[in-house]
């Protein structure tokens, strides 16, 4: 993988935890199984010290979450496709003592290039390839199989997105980066992300709270739950007594706000 995504200006993706091969990995398709699912979650929550499977469930969507970054970098950047399909993407196994940031490869390493024609058309295949036929399987599989809110797991994905447009593409000159975080937040039609009318990213963008600059989450994504304290841009902030939330591991009030 390596030599091609150099030919095709993607060496930078490895930035984002994509390797040509990982070591002690896992094929993230047989996830959909649901046996596999329920133990590979059990491994999970007892390896990085989750209370639950349902904690897991959420944190393994905040680190798959790079799967995202590293698609739309690629289109961004360089105009090219990524295959991800579930099958095709390998992730790193989390070991015990150590923080899991699970480094990512793809077995299939080929890219599709646009072609110079309806680049919006383009891009929403892009879209379609990454969200309804990825993404979005494994959070309705996760809801229903972890009891976990599907709210949390897509504000899981999106803060990395505004993160990519906002942080990592501020500056760029690539006239793609400024349209293409437009359609996201604003353009995309929901069934580009699965059996939604709705874009499911919008909710979340708002103005970034001044003068500290950051944008509170709509939803609390349990990482407290490993033993650290919230994350500075956790709504339960406001809405918490001895650091956890009023409802434990129910709904909290800051996701039924936006449901």
């Amino acid at each position: 993988m390596g030599n091609i995504l150099v030919e095709n200006n993607l060496s930078a993706l490895q930035k984002y935890r994509l390797r040509p091969e990982t070591s002690k990995s896992f094929n993230v398709g047989k996830l959909v199984d649901k046996a596999f699912a329920i133990d590979f979650m059990k491994n999970l929550a007892l390896t990085i010290g989750a209370p639950s499977e349902r904690t897991a469930a959420s944190i393994f969507i905040k680190r798959y979450a790079f799967i995202a970054v590293i698609s739309l970098y690629a289109m961004t950047t360089a105009n090219r496709k990524l295959n991800l399909s579930l099958d095709n993407i390998e992730m790193e196994e989390a070991e015990s003592g150590k923080d899991w940031l699970p480094m990512i490869s793809l077995k299939d390493p080929s890219v599709e290039e646009w072609n110079g024609e309806d680049r919006n058309e383009w891009r929403k295949g892009v879209y379609r390839d990454l969200f309804a036929n990825n993404i979005y399987p494994l959070i309705e599989h996760f809801e229903k199989t972890f009891k976990v809110s599907k709210l949390i797991l897509w504000e899981n994905i999106a803060v990395y997105l505004f993160w990519l447009y906002e942080t990592e593409l501020k500056d760029s000159e690539n006239p793609n980066a400024q349209s293409d975080f437009s359609f996201l937040i604003m353009e995309a039609e929901g069934n580009l992300f699965g059996s939604y009318h709705l874009n499911p990213i919008t909710k979340y963008y708002s103005e970034k709270n001044y003068p500290a600059e950051i944008r509170i989450r709509k939803t609390c994504c349990f990482t407290y739950q490993l033993g650290s304290k919230r994350c500075k841009t956790c709504p339960c902030t406001h809405i918490a007594k001895d650091g956890v939330c009023y409802d434990g591991e129910n709904i909290c009030g800051a996701v039924r706000s936006i449901t």
